[in-house]
């Protein structure tokens, strides 16, 4: 995969960036559903809008949760995990059992938005750390596609972002449930410069 150069301290920098937005995630989710819920971030690092599809598998139907942000440096958040673990996702929410092959109904689509919402929020108050921005993110919008098919519409969708996003894997364990997500920031190009700036401090 292409993705962008760091020396070992910007990597550091940024695996550290994504653990702090993760744990910031994870207080929020265990607030609201009121159960221990821990993110662990195994992989983060930059890579070019078009290698996404590689990373969340180009043949696997995926659920996107595509959110702009508004404020000083106008990015897209997208959320993006395979179909079934947005399944497992939303029973959580909606404290259901899960049912394996499920379809997902607009319940389903309701309590991911949610789930979007917190998490851009506590991903969002964690980079505002490090890069100072006022960033307010839009009601997420729920993407039910191939993951290359997605990402064609972002790009067309979407003319003013960064050719590049930074990639935060995330994994959600609950006492009985493991859910496997991944969280794409995309800024538009003077965000990237600013981000990358950031790694150097």
């Amino acid at each position: 995969m292409g993705g962008m150069q760091f020396n070992p301290l910007q990597k550091d920098a940024l695996k550290e960036i994504g653990n702090i937005c993760a744990g910031n995630a994870a207080t929020a989710l265990s607030q609201l559903l009121q159960k221990k819920i821990d993110i662990n971030v195994p992989e983060v690092f930059f890579l070019p809008i078009e290698d996404v599809p590689k990373i969340v598998g180009q043949d696997k139907l995926v659920v996107g949760l595509v959110i702009r942000i508004l404020g000083d440096i106008p990015s897209v958040i997208v959320l993006v995990f395979d179909q079934q673990d947005a399944v497992k996702l939303a029973a959580l929410m909606l404290n259901k059992p899960i049912v394996a092959g499920k379809v997902i109904t607009e319940l389903d689509r309701s309590a991911l938005k949610e789930v979007g919402i917190i998490l851009a929020n506590s991903y969002l108050n964690a980079l505002t750390v490090f890069v100072q921005w006022g960033l307010v993110p839009t009601v997420p919008e729920v993407i039910e596609d191939m993951a290359e098919a997605m990402v064609d519409y972002l790009l067309i969708q979407i003319s003013d972002i960064s050719p590049y996003a930074l990639l935060i894997k995330s994994e959600f364990t609950e006492q009985t449930t493991k859910v496997n997500g991944n969280f794409f920031l995309i800024p538009n190009p003077q965000g990237l410069e600013l981000l990358i700036k950031a790694t150097e401090v």
